[in-house]
């Protein structure tokens, strides 16, 4: 006979040898071997609502991160804070996903790892948020901060238990297994590696599917390309009908902006809050690349800048601004024009100016839009636009 609750091989008594189920209490008539009772739905319920908290609250953090990114100060709190955000975001990622692998894909076979899964997201999470709590009284605010209360310790300590003990007590009561009941260290092991392989590939094939996709939308707008001709239709003065030219590298069909302005900058970006820095940023290193084109660089865009200074703990960042000044005043002199100021300038500002009060980045922004308006503006000139 076989255990209705685990499917291994009951050999005579009444409870499992594997599990420890009483072969006598079969709840609601679950057939033998792992079958699934109709009160499962309970547990689908449940984990998806959980993990849509988690999954709303990691958002919500990485808008923050966002949000807040571009007026990062470079000051010890303001170091800790940004990684202890991150941490957050992360665990709060991860309970997501495991509580939506609850509603979606447990069984009774990956059922305990998967409760272990949820265990380990929980008590990381509240570990980050005692972390952020305690750091917040020794070198910030106290128990009332922002930034790290006693409050938001607390909420990230019940919502873990809220999840870990919720589904513990419906696979206890409502489904009537017995989790983590009978099995072995190494057991236990086995099943969390696989579970989290299980994981592995399922992330691998959604990846793959992404690639395939993408790779097919690139050949079908490499043969639009080669069916279309340039230029709108109109060929090259003095080119052959069949080879037209490229045209100049770096060239640009608009007019770049020579205008940009500090306080404007400031201004829309806390009328936004924020979302106007993120268009600025967009804006600026794409109208770079156009100009500086050629020279062997490339400045990141919004996307990248933002992944990797979340990875480095903002010190991709600074690299940012340092690697953008040098570039400026690199390719000055290939449009008449020369450049006091590199990226040592614009670094020393962002953060020996930092001190002031956060008056140096200001600084170094206005150097940065200066010389990339002047950049942009013999650019124009030169092309005629």
């Amino acid at each position: 006979m076989k255990c209705w609750n685990c499917g291994n091989e009951v050999s005579g008594g009444r409870f499992c040898g594997s599990c420890g189920a009483d072969q006598e209490q079969n709840p609601q008539g679950a057939p033998s071997g792992g079958g699934r009772s109709g009160n499962e739905i309970i547990l689908t319920i449940f984990a998806a609502l959980c993990g849509v908290v988690y999954g709303a609250q990691a958002v919500r953090g990485l808008w923050a991160i966002v949000t807040n990114f571009f007026g990062f100060f470079f000051y010890f709190w303001a170091l800790i804070s940004l990684i202890i955000s991150v941490l957050t975001v992360a665990l709060n990622l991860f309970m997501c996903v495991v509580l939506i692998g609850i509603a979606t894909k447990r069984t009774r076979e990956n059922s305990d790892s998967l409760l272990i899964l949820l265990t380990l997201g929980g008590a990381g999470s509240a570990a980050v948020a005692l972390a952020r709590m305690v750091l917040s009284i020794l070198f910030r605010y106290g128990f009332s901060g922002p930034s790290g209360s006693f409050a938001a310790f607390l909420a990230a300590l019940a919502g873990a238990a809220v999840s870990v003990l919720g589904v513990f007590a419906i696979l206890r009561f409502v489904l009537g297994e017995f989790p983590l009941a009978g099995k072995s260290t190494a057991e236990l092991q086995w099943e969390l590696k696989a579970t989290l392989d299980s994981f592995g590939r399922s992330a691998s094939a959604a990846a793959e599917n992404a690639r395939a996709e993408r790779d097919a939308r690139a050949a079908e707008r490499q043969q639009y390309a080669q069916q279309q001709p340039p230029y709108g239709g109109q060929q090259p003065y003095g080119q052959p009908q069949d080879q037209p030219a490229p045209p100049p590298m770096g060239y640009a069909a608009y007019r770049l902006k020579a205008d940009r302005s500090l306080v404007a900058y400031i201004l829309l970006s806390f009328i936004t809050c924020g979302i106007y820095s993120w268009y600025f940023i967009y804006a600026l290193a794409r109208d770079v690349n156009t100009v500086c084109a050629g020279d062997g660089r490339s400045t990141a865009g919004l996307i990248k800048l933002i992944l990797l200074s979340i990875i480095t703990c903002g010190f991709y960042n600074i690299y940012w601004y340092y690697s953008l000044g040098n570039r400026l005043a690199a390719n000055a002199p290939r449009y008449g024009l020369n450049f006091q100021e590199n990226g040592t300038t614009v670094l020393l500002w962002m953060l020996v100016g930092s001190l002031a009060c956060g008056i140096g980045s200001f600084i170094a922004w206005h150097i940065i839009i200066k010389n990339t308006n002047s950049l942009c503006g013999a650019y124009n000139y030169q092309h005629g636009i």
